[in-house]
């Protein structure tokens, strides 16, 4: 399924037809669904996939689609960047339809051999930047392709003519792919699959949540038991047992560095590196306090930034056990005590989306300070938003509006602002009881958010 993509083909299209050298970096996390894109978006262009085979194999691999096209004997083989290039070049020369070629995985090529990209920053100063061909770079690890290809120090830095970050898609395309007869196991399946196309197919023949997650993540052999794994391990390969300790816990709910610390038992010296280091990679968000003007001086907060891995680093990965010895109903009981209270933060993303795509908001995260925090504030123009999200069984009524307008005075302390209309929005698993929508108060069930 091709779903919202629509940006990224007309940025790609547009790039592709500019009629001037551009040199690309798409990039995003694994199974985003880069590839399928880049294969639906672009057509006759060359497509080279590394992987982490030796140079020496992998550039004679891409190798072996230049010679099908030159005419070579298939028994030729290269030994350097410079040949492969080299030969790249007389592709251009001889077929001038031929002008697009796409390195998919290409973080794996200067891994090993880092030579590699100050040989095709070379190339591009002296040959292919001076004819009407693009390159398309295409990485799947975050942290590392923003290193090797989007950072100062890297050789293609001021070579690059545009990036695209490809990003999971939101709720409301998610929903798309799935057939659910309940409204709130929408919900639930996207506290797991995080708008990943490739998970939302797994997710996408089942008509209730529970049985998807039975067969699609709590049974051996499936593939996303151990995706977790291999989304994390690529990136900190040298030193996975610190990281996975402070994923566990973040996982857990501890969001300051003093908290994450003592759950992990990573010295309290070392975490501040550690969650850097995370944050870097995309593994990791750090939130400051919703402000208008500046960061406030107050401590972030830190949260795993994928729902995917948030879900795999509390349920998953502490009971793999369970899973393995095919006692998922046991371990499915235990989710279910607390799954709840892990879909209220995703109801929360939600609902963040809701106002991006209804109110076309400016910013929006949030806020806590003075012993109150608020779930969401927005602004647009003259215009403050601030929301509550319940996920409770329980219907919302004025009580909770008026705790939310008590945090007010404190939340517009803190901005140094009092010339702003304020609209209140309530959002809500179980609906309203007693209360009524206004000028100043929207209220959004789940019925509202389909």
């Amino acid at each position: 399924m091709f779903i919202n993509r629509e940006k990224e083909c007309e940025f790609l299209r547009r790039k592709i037809s500019s009629g001037k050298p551009e040199l690309l970096v798409i990039y995003g996390r694994r199974r985003v669904g880069k590839t399928y894109l880049l294969q639906h978006c672009v057509e006759n262009a060359l497509f080279f996939t590394a992987d982490l085979s030796g140079s020496f194999h992998v550039m004679n691999r891409f190798f072996n689609e230049v010679k099908d096209i030159l005419n070579l004997p298939r028994s030729i083989t290269i030994s350097s960047w410079d040949e492969f290039f080299g030969f790249l070049n007389m592709v251009f020369d001889t077929r001038k339809d031929l002008n697009v070629v796409i390195f998919d995985e290409f973080q794996y090529i200067p891994m090993r051999d880092e030579s590699f990209l100050t040989i095709l920053q070379r190339w591009w100063d002296e040959k292919f930047s001076k004819r009407n061909v693009k390159f398309i770079l295409c990485g799947s690890y975050i942290g590392m392709t923003e290193k090797i290809a989007l950072s100062h120090n890297s050789p293609i830095y001021g070579r690059r003519t545009g990036q695209y970050k490809v990003l999971p898609l939101d709720f409301f395309d998610s929903v798309k792919f799935l057939n659910f007869k309940s409204k709130e196991d929408y919900v639930k399946a996207y506290s797991i699959t995080d708008g990943i196309p490739l998970y939302l197919m797994e997710f996408s023949g089942y008509d209730d949540f529970y049985t998807a997650l039975h067969e699609k993540i709590l049974s051996p052999g499936e593939y996303l038991v151990e995706e977790g794994k291999f989304l994390t391990l690529e990136e900190f390969k040298k030193d996975p047992s610190n990281y996975y300790s402070i994923l566990l816990a973040i996982a857990q709910g501890k969001t300051t560095p003093n908290e994450i610390a003592n759950v992990s038992g990573v010295d309290h010296k070392s975490i501040g590196v550690y969650l850097s280091k995370l944050v870097d990679l995309g593994l990791v968000t750090k939130e400051h306090p919703f402000s208008l003007y500046k960061k406030p001086k107050r401590k972030p907060y830190y949260s795993i930034a994928d729902e995917y891995l948030r879900f795999y680093f509390k349920y998953i990965y502490p009971n793999k056990e369970l899973i393995y010895r095919e006692l998922k109903r046991k371990l499915a009981e235990r989710i279910k005590l607390t799954l709840d209270q892990h879909v209220s933060f995703t109801f929360e993303k939600i609902a963040r989306q809701f106002f991006v795509r209804k109110e076309r908001v400016e910013r929006i995260g949030r806020w806590w300070g003075e012993g109150q925090e608020i779930d969401i504030v927005a602004i647009k123009d003259k215009t403050l938003y601030i929301a509550e999200c319940k996920w409770s069984k329980k219907k919302v009524d004025n009580r909770t509006l008026n705790k939310l307008k008590s945090k007010v005075p404190y939340l517009l302390k803190d901005l140094k602002v009092n010339d702003l209309t304020i609209v209140y929005y309530l959002f809500s698993k179980s609906g309203f009881e007693d209360i009524k929508e206004s000028d100043d108060l929207k209220l959004v069930s789940l019925d509202e958010l389909f």
